[in-house]
């Protein structure tokens, strides 16, 4: 996945939570990523996903690794960086987001929709652009662009 593409919405990841809203607050479900994302994202991200009821809605913790393709700030070769990411964010079902009134008006992207659907598209592509260099580097060592006289050789 490029950094560009993690400026739009990259992948959906949705999860029917009806059931573990249903059981006893503290009820987990886990869950292989693989398993989560659709077939754009498969490969690219990796890792396990926990989900809690927490009595409000559901707690979300997550080890994943998710590869995206950089270019090297110093010979601007493209390479695959794998960010490390560890989510922990609580989603709120839509009902009670809506009769809150500490939730703000347009207050969607941790929330449970209608259906009982939770999308985790959108809190991994923001974990991900959180956990970006900002100076990606090749390799410690990179030395960067080559200078090339004017015979064609470096």
């Amino acid at each position: 996945m490029r950094t560009e593409e993690l400026n739009v919405r990259p992948f959906e990841s949705l999860i029917n939570v009806a059931q573990l809203l249903s059981e006893p607050i503290g009820s987990s479900q886990s869950y292989c990523v693989d398993d989560l994302v659709d077939e754009q994202a498969r490969g690219l991200v990796q890792g396990k996903i926990t989900l809690i009821h927490s009595g409000n809605g559901v707690l979300v913790r997550a080890e994943l690794t998710v590869k995206v393709e950089l270019t090297c700030s110093r010979c601007l070769n493209d390479f695959i960086y794998p960010a490390n990411l560890h989510i922990e964010e609580e989603f709120f079902s839509a009902a009670n987001v809506s009769s809150a009134s500490f939730f703000p008006e347009d207050s969607t992207e941790l929330t449970i929709d209608n259906h009982n659907m939770l999308d985790l598209g959108e809190i991994i592509r923001q974990y991900t652009l959180l956990n970006l260099p900002m100076k990606p580097v090749c390799r410690p060592d990179c030395i960067g662009i080559k200078e090339v006289n004017s015979y064609g050789s470096a």
